[in-house]
């Protein structure tokens, strides 16, 4: 149970890290509405964005040995929400997170940050088609470690090969999957306030289009 979802999404439209207009996503896909944590590119902003996922955390009892965020954001997801997990919480957990490409020198390896082994809570920003998680499980489950729960601020809920990503990651993987919102949230919000109900019709569109679940 999250009961800072109103909170979160009021905090995503004032930071305009969720945007309502017409934007082209990078598959090329039209959409009403945008969402980006990186524009959370300051202390300020950081804090606050990790303590959405800290608390979450908390208050569901999510259990792991160590954080891991999928490069590129998900590097300073996972080091941000370790930090709110030890401040707020008094919860020291370590975290990792992958290079792009293998280092072959000095600290060589795949990985940055604690030793891969255990149970791991992934971090993420975003799910749409699931594929930075996906490879993040396997760079994981590789490395004889266990990927048992996947956070994520939003859940886009787009269809994937045959249904929503977060949905065939829970049936492929056996995980826990867990985001703070969904898209489902955000259409609830703008029903309920009148200073968005302009966006109601193209949201309600794009959702039976694109299939979300």
């Amino acid at each position: 149970m999250f009961n800072r979802k109103q909170e979160f999404i009021e905090f995503t439209l004032h930071e305009e890290i969720l945007k309502f207009g017409n934007f082209t996503l990078k598959s090329g896909r039209k959409s009403p509405y945008f969402f980006n944590t990186g524009l959370c590119n300051n202390g300020r902003l950081l804090n606050d964005l990790s303590s959405f996922y800290s608390d979450y955390i908390s208050t569901n009892g999510l259990k792991f040995d160590f954080i891991f965020g999928p490069a590129y954001k998900g590097i300073t997801l996972c080091s941000s929400i370790c930090h709110s997990l030890y401040r707020n919480h008094s919860m020291s957990k370590p975290f990792a997170f992958n290079r792009k490409e293998v280092k072959n020198h000095g600290d060589m390896g795949k990985f940055v940050g604690c030793p891969i082994h255990g149970t791991s809570l992934i971090v993420d920003d975003v799910i749409s088609s699931g594929s930075s998680i996906i490879e993040s499980i396997d760079m994981i489950i590789e490395s004889k470690a266990q990927c048992i729960d996947v956070l994520v601020a939003f859940d886009r809920m787009e269809i994937g090969e045959s249904r929503a990503a977060s949905k065939e990651l829970i049936e492929k993987y056996k995980i826990n999957f867990h985001s703070l919102i969904t898209l489902h949230d955000i259409s609830t919000f703008i029903k309920s306030k009148q200073e968005y109900k302009h966006h109601v019709q193209a949201m309600d569109s794009y959702i039976l289009e694109h299939g979300a679940d």
